[in-house]
């Protein structure tokens, strides 16, 4: 059978006398809650690209920190939320999760799915905390935005004639906006 010292070694904690008495005050729940943790988001992953908010979201939701879970790992409240940050960091650092590569993978699928960069920053954002790369992923020329406006109305109508009728002219703009184009594409691609 193990000593606790050689259990924290092989775990990469350089074991104290202080993380000693831990073992016996919830330090084992606690190791083996972040295993479950990491494990969960290793699973995620494998599935898709996520980006870190999304995943840390999906994390904490999956491991309700309860009162029980406090009282049997020993901690204060607080304690999932901060595991789910180590196991961030340590899928970041192995490169299991990458948010340049979620928004560049991102922005590809839904642009080709015929949706604009207004649309796509907005789901990004709810995945994503990285602005900066998000607005570089959408950095497109406005041709290129224009000719996406262009296919995605030939692909629903058939054509980017302007309508004669103004209803029908209105629920065209209605369509193109709602997939996420700005208004001033949208009244050139009637052009």
């Amino acid at each position: 059978m193990k000593r606790a010292e050689d259990f924290l070694q092989d775990l990469g904690v350089k074991p104290t006398s202080s993380s000693a008495l831990l073992v016996d005050d919830g330090f084992a729940e606690v190791q083996a809650l972040s295993k479950q943790i990491e494990s969960r988001a290793v699973y995620l992953l494998a599935m898709r690209e996520h980006g870190a908010k999304e995943l840390k979201t999906k994390l904490v939701t999956k491991f309700p920190e309860t009162s029980e879970l406090l009282a049997t790992c020993k901690e204060r409240p607080g304690l999932v939320k901060n595991l789910v940050d180590d196991v961030l960091k340590k899928c970041q650092e192995h490169n299991w999760q990458s948010d340049e590569r979620y928004i560049e993978h991102a922005v590809r699928n839904w642009a080709a799915k015929g949706n604009g960069p207004i649309k796509i920053r907005q789901k990004l954002q709810q995945a994503s905390a990285r602005d900066d790369l998000i607005t570089m992923y959408l950095d497109w020329d406005e041709s290129e935005w224009l000719e996406l406006a262009k296919d995605v109305l030939i692909k629903k109508y058939g054509d980017t004639c302007k309508p004669e009728a103004r209803n029908e002219q209105a629920k065209r703009m209605r369509f193109l906006q709602s997939r996420g184009f700005a208004p001033h594409v949208i009244w050139q691609a009637f052009r």
